[in-house]
């Protein structure tokens, strides 16, 4: 595990709870916005990235 990989999964890991939290938000609000928002997209997008940065803290 390299610094700058933290770092990185560090920030992904704070932009998805930053985007989960609108989307909830969102979602609690307009109750019209069950096939998805662009608040829940961005959301899943950030969970991947987020994905793929932890992963990376597992390789060797």
């Amino acid at each position: 595990m390299k610094r700058d990989q933290l770092l990185e999964a560090m920030e992904d890991a704070h932009r998805f709870l930053t985007t989960a939290r609108l989307a909830e938000n969102r979602l609690k609000v307009d109750k019209y916005a069950v096939c998805g928002t662009k608040e829940t997209a961005t959301c899943k997008r950030a969970s991947m990235d987020l994905t793929r940065s932890l992963a990376r803290l597992r390789k060797p």
